[in-house]
């Protein structure tokens, strides 16, 4: 009798205790449902959607998102698609009531047995809880939250609506937030066109997107992508044949899409829409319509990281791969041998101000460096040299090579081309925009217009002997000289400009005097200083800058302003933003026409002589600076400015002979060789009171200003001057036309 009573105590303790311990679970769980967020609130979810970029002839470009997603509803996802995702995450999806017991226990069963987490149980609609409402901490306290959250959003929503949530809401890597962003990364088309093995691919990612990224390790996603069509064929969506042929299949993806959105013009853009109207604009779903044209960015793209990769080289200057894994292969694999002249790929572990911590397998640097701002991760090319003063060996951070390529509509100014680098996975700094470099020779167009506009002519002759001038930037006298040590008499104008002889250009400018070029340099967005220096170049310009004021030179002296919107269009329909050219005559006509002839010399007969190779009409200007640091063509067609610029983004000599028409001319023809025959072949119109004159080839000249060609009896021109020319008589008499 003790016994049972003894046990009926027992039962009647474990009793009281299970039920105590019930009662604090079940007020654990009421207080934790008090907290919980409201699931009704999904009834009007809006996930962030990606803003969809179209090119100028509304052809999709790209997209500036915070998350890029595209929203398709249940119905236009095909049904082998949502069956692959619940076999892979969740095979009862459609029985449970958000979280399925019979998993839970699988899941526990599978990791006593591994000794270790193999295995999760987290359903569909708690997964898609977790993503919406609470934090990935893997704590008890936010599982019990995930599981109460999920049954309160199973009791307010179907299981369809919920499904439709998930695939659009979940991550699946390359920065693609649900289905249709990851078929368009991954396959290069709409969820709708995917097939079987696709899907599957598509459904294996949830569970690691990095560690199954399909461009990174196609053999390990291929075992995955098996592995959810083997659970599709155990599920009964798939047969035994489809099993065998689909496993089969190799893994197609668009490697092309592997740095999908990683664009210097898309970037761009998102820096101005960001600015403008908040950054949640990118996460609003609208349409952009740019100027931009999809075929010319892609070949600006190739062409730029083409001419550069060649020019670096030719002339033995190191470079980095593009692809980031590929770098930090090569940065694991390399063996440091610490010798003068050694060049190894190092690791920037902190930036401290202007100098860099970089890691060298297992040893480490501090190294200055005054470049493009790095960050942490990123890797750079390092050299040992031994110090002149104290012999020690030291360790320098060699910059990239780089370049910039911008391209504009001529009677528009609207923006077709942008290219900042000649990779933006190396650097994403845009170039085209930001950086401010010395022109060189390529200003010289407007010293030369300011001539023409104080009565000189395309013949006039200019003494081209070296002077010394008083330069008030530096306290100092400065003597130009002429590429490669070249001396000349007197020559005209034109032979100046298209030799772009230097000398001849200063002493020009002091001719004429600094208050019309400076203004027009104002009038064509760049602001130029009473120096004679000013003539070579020594102002700082941006590739976009210049660009712009050669397409005013192309559009016969109207400048229109660059511009890249279309316009914008929100998700309701509704205009936000619409642009059209802004244009303006800033420049005379006749003037600037008689410039565009001289600028067809330059091609013709003068330091762009390669660019005639073309076969089309096409004017423009080279340009270098001292000690090679940098090198520029500016050149244009009827139809089409393109500004292409070339050089470190320290200040480092590219090395002797590393010229404007060497280096950067190249990309152009390349460029133009394509672009230029994009538009019909013309010429440049000639506007009234502007002339041709036999002198003795043909040259245009603002009518009044003909001049009279010398005869076959007077003496030999000086060295580089046109057969057939004179001083014109009416120099004295100087015509002077005012600016707008």
């Amino acid at each position: 009798m003790s016994i049972i009573i003894l046990v009926r105590k027992i039962a009647l303790i474990a009793f009281c205790i299970f039920g105590f311990i019930f009662v604090l679970l079940g007020l654990f769980f009421f207080l934790l449902s008090l907290n919980l967020p409201h699931v009704e609130t999904l009834r009007d979810w809006k996930p962030p959607l990606a803003t969809v970029v179209y090119d100028a002839k509304d052809r999709p470009f790209g997209d500036v998102a915070i998350q890029r997603r595209y929203y398709v509803e249940l119905k236009h996802i095909p049904p082998h698609v949502r069956q692959a995702f619940i076999s892979a995450e969740d095979k009862n999806f459609y029985k449970h009531p958000g979280v399925d017991p019979v998993a839970v226990l699988r899941a526990i069963l599978t990791n006593i047995r591994h000794g270790e987490i193999k295995q999760g149980a987290s359903t569909i609609t708690q997964q898609l809880a977790r993503n919406l409402f609470l934090t990935p901490d893997k704590s008890f306290k936010r599982k019990i939250k995930e599981a109460l959250l999920a049954i309160k959003i199973e009791k307010h929503y179907s299981k369809d609506q919920i499904l439709e949530m998930y695939l659009n809401y979940i991550y699946l890597g390359q920065g693609a937030y649900g289905v249709e962003a990851a078929s368009r990364i991954y396959f290069g088309k709409s969820v709708k066109e995917l097939t079987v093995d696709e899907a599957a691919l598509l459904a294996g990612l949830p569970k690691a997107p990095t560690r199954y990224n399909p461009f990174r390790n196609p053999d390990r996603v291929k075992d995955r992508r098996n592995y959810v069509l083997m659970r599709m064929h155990d599920d009964g969506y798939i047969g035994d044949e489809e099993l065998k042929r689909l496993v089969e299949r190799p893994i197609n993806v668009k490697v092309e899409n592997r740095y999908y959105g990683m664009d210097y013009f898309l970037d761009f853009l998102k820096e101005y829409l960001a600015e403008k109207y908040g950054e949640v604009f990118l996460a609003g779903g609208y349409k952009v319509y740019t100027t931009v044209d999809k075929d010319l960015q892609e070949h600006a793209k190739q062409v730029l990281k083409r001419g550069i990769m060649k020019v670096a080289k030719a002339n033995g200057i190191p470079f980095l791969p593009e692809d980031p894994y590929q770098i930090e292969k090569l940065y694991e694999e390399q063996k440091v041998e610490q010798k003068p002249g050694k060049v190894y790929i190092g690791k920037v572990l902190e930036v401290k101000g202007e100098s860099l911590i970089v890691s060298l397998k297992d040893a480490q640097f501090e190294v200055s460096f005054k470049g493009v701002p790095l960050e942490k991760g990123d890797f750079v090319l390092v050299r040992f040299y031994r110090d002149r003063k104290d012999k020690d060996l030291r360790v320098e951070v060699l910059p990239d090579l780089q370049g910039a390529l911008v391209s504009l509509d001529v009677e528009t100014g609207a923006i077709r081309a942008m290219v900042g680098g000649y990779s933006y996975l190396r650097s994403p700094f845009n170039r085209a925009v930001y950086a401010k470099r010395q022109p060189g020779s390529a200003i010289k167009p407007i010293i030369y217009l300011a001539a023409l506009m104080r009565g000189y002519t395309q013949v006039t002759l200019i003494d081209a002997t070296p002077r010394s001038f008083y330069d008030p930037s530096t306290g100092k006298n400065w003597t130009p000289d002429n590429y490669e040590g070249t001396e000349y008499g007197q020559i005209t104008l034109r032979t100046a400009l298209a030799k772009s002889v230097n000398t001849a250009t200063v002493n020009l400018l002091a001719d004429i005097g600094f208050d019309l070029p400076i203004e027009l340099g104002r009038l064509l967005g760049m602001e130029l200083k009473p120096y004679y220096s000013m003539a070579l170049g020594s102002i700082e310009v941006t590739p976009l800058q210049l660009t712009s004021a050669f397409q005013a030179f192309a559009n016969l002296g109207i400048r229109c302003e660059p511009y890249f919107i279309r316009r914008i269009v929100g998700p309701d329909g509704l205009v936000v933003e619409e642009n059209s050219s802004k244009c303006e005559q800033v420049l005379p006509p006749q003037e600037t026409r008689v410039l565009v002839d001289m600028l067809r010399a330059v091609v013709l007969e003068g330091t762009g002589a390669s660019a005639s190779s073309l076969g089309r009409v096409v004017a423009g200007k080279t340009g270098t600076t001292n000690d090679y640091m940098d090198a520029w063509f500016i050149g244009f067609s009827p139809h089409l400015v393109a500004g292409v610029w070339v050089g470190f983004d320290v200040k480092r000599s590219m090395g002797k002979g590393m010229a404007g028409s060497r280096v950067a001319l190249p990309i152009w023809i390349d460029y133009m060789s394509l672009a230029s025959y994009m538009y019909p072949a013309a010429d440049f119109p000639i506007p009234e009171d502007v002339v041709i004159f036999n002198c003795p080839k043909p040259m245009l000249f603002v009518a009044g200003t003909e001049t009279i060609c010398q005869d076959e009896e007077q003496t030999e021109p000086q060295k580089n001057e046109l057969e057939g020319v004179v001083e014109p008589k009416y120099m004295e008499d100087k015509r002077i036309k005012e600016l707008p």
